[in-house]
């Protein structure tokens, strides 16, 4: 009621705070008047005649419509279209910050590259510049904005970056860079990285550990590293690989998790395979054993849990009991055994 009464005190109120929460100016925009638009590190700020009108956070779920006349013209936030000519650098500092409206004004889809039980992958090519992308296709669910916050804290050679997050009726579209390599299984398949070439394995090792080791280093656990997650962004460079799919990661500071029975027999962590208390919690070194695992198959060719079958491999992975003399056979140091296996 107060400020009801009193709009220039609550004017003045507005901008203090605005300036005290969010100081630093990105981009200044000059909107249709009476309208001017600031944009800061979290807010993007609207303003009418020099006075502040209201305020967008920049993070999920919110959402910005781009408004289209023959190219990019400007942007409309809670029904109200704003005009500038600087539309497209706006776009360029939003990107991956919040939701983007009508991807079919952006990207032209090609083909689809790939498909699993929850989400598809497209090709998509940008209308904007001769560029491609890949486009994950997932359903609306609010466990996405997790997913597209931690892509966005990852900022290592070994993760792809989320670009744009577009919202269609049913559906959100993450645009990403284009992986157009094989992953670690098929690769192991085709003996490019075999357990014979030392450079090959100590590669991966390297850029894989450096990773997970950035992930953790963030309160960040994946829960599902194995081969078919590691992927090359160009064809038999290993110096490009990638850690993907987040759609299990989760914060290790969290008091309970979503989803804590979870991963892939044969690769997933003891503590995890044999969780009965789903309030329980655990830490980030269950990606360390994924990751031993995955090396086990990279030094010596096998699994390390052997068999065939979703229940008869977790009841092996429930064991745990792993057979290390393979490593002996094939001649591997007793020092490297030393480094990948202690968990």
């Amino acid at each position: 009621m107060f400020l009801t009464c009193c709009p220039n005190l609550y004017s003045m109120l507005l901008k203090t705070q605005i300036n005290l929460i969010d100081n630093e100016i990105l981009l200044s925009l000059d909107l249709q008047p009476p309208y001017k638009a600031i944009l800061k590190k979290d807010f993007l700020h609207i303003y009418k005649d020099e006075e502040p009108l209201f305020s967008l956070p920049l993070s999920y779920p919110n959402l910005i419509s781009w408004q289209f006349q023959r190219g990019l013209v400007g942007f409309m936030i809670s029904n109200t279209i704003y005009f500038t000519d600087q539309a497209y650098k706006l776009k360029e500092f939003l990107n991956g910050k919040l939701f983007f409206s009508r991807i079919q004004d952006f990207y032209t889809p090609l083909q689809v590259l790939g498909q699993g039980s929850s989400a598809k992958v497209l090709l998509v090519k940008s209308k904007q510049a001769d560029q491609y992308f890949a486009a994950k296709c997932v359903e609306k669910n609010e466990l996405m904005y997790q997913e597209i916050e931690i892509n966005n804290e990852l900022d290592h050679p070994a993760f792809v970056k989320v670009k744009e997050v577009f919202q269609g009726d049913t559906s959100y579209y993450i645009i990403m860079d284009l992986l157009s390599g094989k992953n670690l299984q098929q690769l192991m398949k085709n003996q490019h990285v075999d357990s014979e070439n030392n450079a090959c394995k100590l590669i991966v090792k390297q850029a894989l550990l450096s990773g997970i080791e950035h992930m953790h280093q963030k309160n960040i656990m994946h829960r599902d590293i194995k081969p078919e997650n590691i992927v090359l962004q160009k064809n038999n460079n290993l110096t490009t690989l990638k850690i993907v799919d987040f759609g299990l990661a989760t914060y290790t500071t969290l008091k309970k998790f979503k989803y804590p029975k979870c991963g892939t027999p044969g690769y997933v962590a003891p503590e995890i395979a044999n969780l009965t208390d789903k309030d329980a919690t655990y830490s980030s070194k269950c990606d360390i054993f994924s990751a031993g695992a995955l090396f086990f198959k990279l030094l010596t060719g096998r699994d390390v849990f052997p068999g065939t079958g979703f229940n008869f491999v977790l009841q092996l992975n429930k064991k745990c009991h792993i057979d290390f003399s393979i490593l002996t056979l094939k001649k591997v140091p007793p020092n490297v055994i030393v480094i990948n296996f202690q968990y």
